[in-house]
């Protein structure tokens, strides 16, 4: 197996981005076998120790400026001459000949579209957002729409939905797919201990008889927070509570409907955490009402800690619950996802059955090992069909 030169091509190099830290547990491993470059304007949380970063600078924020800014720069400074693959994350690098596919954005369009915008938007704040979407649409369909005299890149979609999107929006012509999902580092993410799962528990004001469902991430109201805490006010058990992992800048208004709904005292909103792989393992069931989603990185980790989970069947879900083995879907409706928790909540064995299952298939299938494993072989399948400097471009 030859050595490649690889690239990298992302703004952001952190983990608390979904896409971000995919990419990056990647390229970790993928490291230790390949010469790597990392093309990004920051480089948080990641082993550089074999691989070299290449700061790309430019206008941070607005996200507009910080895409376009670093989006431009790539132009001049990633050239396809200089590597095997160049790798980027959605469509910063148009010298890419491998895109990571973390969503589409005319289908994730189509599903903001229909949310409502929260009662106090800063109309400044509501432009950006609007032509953030505009302008990496624009770029995503030059990047990805297949051209007659381009050599076609490789496309790695994390889900089959999106899969499905791609090519549903453009014409990609015979450029190969192939689904790369998403992981979890199993060594971080896994059942607790009961001594460990009490502790934290205890310290989070939760009593040992309590049930707890945990939602993870931002952008509530994609994320569907709203759902979640209309199913909690169908059930009435009072030991049933919900505990909110993350930070969204409407939190006084989710709050506001938790009061309204009679649960106050049963949800907690526990802020970002860095302690979000003991507050997995201390919870009792994932409950992700999602609206929209690429495949969710705290779908997998919930899985790795042996939770069973509780979804709406959406990209990423549908690869990965079967119903009664790993988990079970929702609609977005609290009555039916109050019906669905139902089982769960009144057979403990239930829940550790089905959330074993869950953690199985991490261990066999979703692990950040067998992700890089499966993205070597993906550069490989591809140099063969397109060597570097057949190229057409």
């Amino acid at each position: 197996m030859r050595r490649l030169r690889i690239a990298y091509a992302m703004i952001n190099c952190n983990r608390r981005d979904g896409s971000a830290r995919a990419l990056n547990e990647v390229a970790e491993r993928i490291a230790l076998k390949h010469e790597v470059h990392l093309f990004a304007r920051r480089a948080e949380q990641i082993d550089l120790s074999h691989i070299r970063w290449h700061k790309m600078p430019g206008v941070s924020w607005p996200a507009v400026l910080d895409f376009a800014t670093y989006h431009a720069l790539a132009e001049f400074t990633i050239a396809r001459r200089n590597f095997d693959i160049i790798h980027s994350v959605g469509p910063n690098a148009m010298a890419a000949n491998v895109f990571t596919i973390p969503n589409i954005q005319p289908a994730k369009r189509e599903v903001l579209s229909k949310q409502s915008e929260p009662g106090r938007i800063f109309i400044a704040r509501k432009f950006t957002r609007w032509l953030f979407l505009e302008t990496t649409t624009l770029v995503e369909k030059r990047a990805y729409t297949h051209r007659p005299l381009r050599t076609p890149p490789l496309f790695l979609p994390c889900s089959r939905g999106v899969e499905k999107e791609l090519i549903k929006h453009y014409d990609i012509g015979a450029a190969p797919v192939r689904i790369i999902p998403n992981g979890a580092d199993t060594n971080i993410f896994k059942p607790l201990g009961e001594a460990e799962r009490e502790l934290w528990r205890r310290v989070n004001g939760f009593h040992p008889q309590d049930i707890i469902l945990i939602f993870a991430g931002g952008e509530w109201t994609r994320k569907g927070l709203d759902i979640a805490i209309q199913t909690l006010g169908k059930i009435r058990a009072p030991t049933v509570k919900l505990f909110v992992a993350g930070h969204d800048a409407e939190l006084r208004r989710f709050r506001s409907l938790a009061c309204e709904l009679g649960v106050k005292n049963r949800v907690t909103f526990g802020g970002f955490r860095r302690d979000m792989a003991v507050a997995l393992g201390a919870a009792d069931i994932f409950f992700f009402p999602s609206r929209y989603e690429a495949f969710s990185l705290a779908t997998i980790e919930a899985a790795a800690c042996g939770l069973p989970l509780v979804a709406s069947c959406i990209n990423g879900t549908e690869d990965f619950i079967t119903p009664g083995e790993t988990g079970y879907f929702i609609e977005h409706d609290a009555d039916h996802a109050a019906k669905v928790l139902r089982p769960l909540l009144e057979k403990p064995d239930l829940r550790k059955t089905i959330g074993n299952s869950a953690l199985k298939l991490v261990r066999a299938h979703y692990t950040w090992d067998r992700v890089a494993e499966m993205t070597e072989e993906a550069y490989f399948e591809y140099l063969e069909h397109y060597p570097v400097g057949d190229s057409a471009d």
